[in-house]
């Protein structure tokens, strides 16, 4: 029994383009590849506008489009608006019907300016720069009645090898559906959109035997792995095993590409972090590229998915549009995710103003609907508010963003004794779950050895010491440093004192990739 596999369109390549500061849509009278981000083209660098992309497709019928971009995104369908997004780094669907079989014009334009309302999902105080572009690959599906258009696969803890398979179908649903496994025959199922399996020559998927299994139904492929978590004592739990993450903060950008990286480069960065002895990666701070999910689920990384946010304050928390946004952010955050293993925390406004009881509402609800949506992951938020903090307690694993002998230190040469006590008095506090230093680390400046703040050798003593301060206690989970590469910043998110370059330069390796003493240092350390 042969089914006939489901076919996307990637709409890659070159497009036209214009660019342009006012706010009119820009005249298209250049060419770009896609994806691609604006402001990191030499001619826009750091520059505020609107971009055009525009595209002929040929296709008809009702269709399905996928687009990821920022800062906000507008859709065009032969001159006519068919969807529009403010939540950046988002994939976004849009469903319309494309008209009669032909050649189509496709416009998307996005732009980067900040909106500093507090309904707003991206500020302009965020510590990380928000890039004006389309930054992953364009697809386009028809869509058609009765075909399966999203399946959902879900490993059953008390029956190792079933899995709960959940459907959805372009309506009407089909009456029968066919399903395989791993490529062999298929058998044929009366319509249900939750059906219980057991997958034929089932293997654990983990970060030392990463295997893959696919599952296909009527034609839509989607691969999973087999492998359970569990948190409901002081240690996370990997297929019954204590688990200790330990890895690297890691944000989606290069100076020549900005948010729109190309695949190469995720995989040569996610091959390093591997190779250096790393087992995990926190997404920070929005979710992550469908490509970066595949490489992970294959190289065996364990990885952090969280919904964009960053120090957003009490007035956002409290702002009911900012709260349906996050909410939204999220449902799309599981729904693009779910079949990935290698994501094992579903995670949500980094260092939000979390120490005042009015942000519980919405932490609470986003807490719910991601236990809702998925009961098979555990939930975070990271804070730097420690005991004072009025919601971490109630989320599934505690996480904490600290940087002791950085930001509360004036000291000038390494003492890192401040560490280790830092750590101690987490553990007090917390002393019931799961623990993670989701955030430690310090800055250095690539070619800087003084010996002093800024200095690499600073910064390896500094990394290299709260690794094994982690690494010998039991009563932590996991560490992940901050943070994989040097990433450009907003400038105005603090003094330029605090930023030199306007970049966040606590990477390991510079924004090329270039290593820093820490990175060779750390290796040797893991080795151990």
């Amino acid at each position: 029994m042969q089914m006939k596999e489901i076919q996307e369109i990637q709409l890659t390549g070159l497009w036209d383009f214009g660019y342009s500061e006012t706010k009119k849509i820009p005249v298209c009278d250049a060419v770009v590849t896609v994806p691609a981000c604006a402001d990191a083209l030499a001619q826009n660098f750091g520059r505020e506008g609107y971009a055009a992309f525009r595209k002929k497709v040929k296709i008809g019928g009702f269709v399905r489009l996928r687009v990821t971009g920022g800062l906000h995104v507008r859709v065009f369908w032969d001159d006519r608006e068919v969807g529009e997004s403010c939540l950046a780094y988002t994939r976004e669907e849009y469903d319309f019907d494309a008209g009669e079989e032909k050649e189509h014009t496709l416009l998307i334009v996005t732009d980067n300016f900040k909106d500093d309302s507090p309904s707003s999902v991206f500020r302009p105080y965020y510590d990380f720069y928000g890039y004006n572009g389309i930054y992953d690959v364009v697809t386009i599906e028809r869509l058609t009645p009765g075909m399966i258009d999203r399946v959902q696969v879900t490993p059953l803890a008390p029956k190792p090898g079933s899995v709960r398979i959940a459907l959805h179908a372009v309506s009407p649903a089909p009456a029968k559906i066919e399903i395989s496994f791993d490529g062999k025959p298929a058998k044929r199922y009366s319509w249900s959109d939750v059906l219980t399996l057991a997958v034929p020559d089932w293997k654990y998927w983990s970060p030392d035997s990463p295997h893959l299994h696919t599952v296909e139904v009527n034609g839509r492929k989607a691969s999973f792995g087999i492998r359970f978590l569990d948190w409901r004592g002081r240690r996370l739990l990997l297929n019954g095993k204590p688990l200790k993450l330990v890895g690297v903060n890691r944000h989606e950008a290069h100076p020549e590409f900005g948010a729109a990286t190309p695949e190469s480069l995720i995989w040569n960065d996610l091959l390093a972090i591997k190779r250096q002895g790393f087992n995990f990666i926190r997404g920070s701070h929005y979710p992550q590229k469908e490509v970066m999910l595949d490489i992970a689920d294959r190289l065996g990384l364990l990885v952090w998915e969280e919904a964009l946010g960053w120090g957003n304050r009490l007035e956002s928390l409290t702002d009911p549009l900012f709260a349906a946004r996050q909410e939204e952010q999220c449902r799309k955050m599981v729904r693009k995710s779910f079949n990935h293993p290698s994501v094992i925390l579903w995670g949500f406004l980094n260092e939000c103003q979390s120490d005042f009881e009015t942000a519980r509402p919405l932490v609470w609800k986003l807490r719910d609907v991601l236990h809702q949506l998925d009961d098979s992951r555990p939930v975070t938020f990271a804070t730097y508010k420690n005991q004072l903090d009025k919601c971490i307690a109630d989320m599934d694993v505690v996480s904490i963003n600290t940087y002791p002998d950085w930001y509360d230190d004036n000291r000038t040469t390494a003492d890192f004794s401040a560490i280790g006590r830092r750590l101690q008095a987490l553990s007090d506090i917390f002393p019931d779950k799961p623990l993670i230093i989701s955030e430690i680390g310090c800055a250095a400046l690539y070619g800087d050895h003084s010996g002093y703040r800024w200095s690499e050798e600073y910064q390896s003593e500094y990394d290299t010491t709260a690794i094994r301060e982690i690494l010998q206690r039991d009563d932590y989970s996991g560490i992940s440093l901050w943070q994989y590469c040097d990433t450009r910043t907003c400038h105005t998110t603090r003094s330029m004192l605090g930023t030199p370059r306007g970049f966040n330069n606590k990477g390991l390796v510079n924004e090329y990739r270039l290593p820093k003493l820490s990175w060779k240092a750390v290796k040797e350390v893991l080795k151990k």
